[in-house]
């Protein structure tokens, strides 16, 4: 069985304006992707930002990457913005030889596929409330993965934007009344229900359409996996995850309808595989 790499997603760059940190890193290039404008970055701790970890990163112009490989040793600078981040220099060192030791494989046979039954697991929302994945029979589900401590503002912050931005779309769209929004914290340690709840509070999430949920480690890393999703923390702090991103919509009959792996959907691009999805019996 083919394996599928632990993907981690990417980071796009933002032509907008807005106030930027900037930090100085020291890693090792693990892919390089010119058509994306990406390089996968294993790094050590960023002082004020982050712990070591594997990163993919966007550069703002893929001439950036010419002459970079796998196994090369480079400093560069990482640029923070409100809602992105991006690498605005890169410098080769060295090169020295890969470590291919790292977290789980997930096989294509361990995800869900279209027109599968979800299956259930112990969830609890943020009401400290069972909310098992069959109490929303008869309503069309959007699902994401996310963890509140996420440091990058273009992973599950962006999650939380997103479904922000669908919630409205809910509530003034005709037809999508039934939709419900599920986001599941990957971080049960953390996030536990009085945390997910001062989350949603925060996102304005209205309990009537938008829940956070989670479930104990061992639950929720077999329920992940159905979704293509990994979570393991890093080697330097366990308060920060090195994880991929995953979405799912899940019809009326708790079959999966679509996932979309990774960051780059839009809203409108969920909205549409929400109205896709057929509706619930009257």
């Amino acid at each position: 069985m083919r394996r599928l790499s632990v993907a981690l997603f990417v980071l796009t760059a933002c032509s907008r304006s807005a106030p930027t940190r900037e930090y100085q890193l020291q890693g090792q290039i693990l892919d390089v992707k010119p058509e994306r404008s990406e390089v996968l970055v294993k790094h050590g701790d960023i002082k004020g930002f982050m712990p070591a970890m594997t990163m993919p990163y966007k550069v703002q112009d893929s001439k950036m990457l010419a002459g970079k490989e796998p196994g090369d040793l480079i400093t560069a600078t990482l640029v923070v913005g409100e809602t992105e981040a991006h690498l605005s220099k890169i410098d080769k060192t060295g090169h020295a030889p890969i470590d291919n030791t790292g977290g789980p494989d997930i096989t294509e046979s361990d995800i869900l596929k279209p027109g599968e039954p979800v299956p259930d697991t112990k969830l609890v929302d943020e009401n400290n409330a069972a909310r098992p994945l069959t109490a929303y029979k008869g309503h069309r589900v959007a699902l994401t993965f996310m963890y509140t401590r996420c440091p990058q503002p273009d992973f599950c912050p962006l999650m939380d934007r997103n479904f922000a931005a669908i919630q409205g779309e809910i509530k003034k769209t005709p037809g999508l009344g039934d939709v419900r929004l599920v986001s599941v914290s990957f971080d049960p340690a953390n996030d536990t229900p009085a945390v997910l709840k001062t989350h949603a509070k925060d996102l304005k999430a209205d309990p009537a359409v938008w829940h956070f949920v989670t479930a104990s480690a061992d639950d929720m890393k077999g329920f992940s996996a159905k979704f293509g999703v990994t979570a393991v923390p890093s080697t330097e702090s366990a308060a920060v995850l090195i994880h991929n991103l995953s979405t799912a919509v899940i019809d009326a009959d708790g079959r999966l309808v679509t996932i979309r792996p990774g960051n780059m959907w839009t809203p409108a691009d969920l909205i549409a595989d929400l109205k896709a999805a057929p509706a619930p019996a009257h």
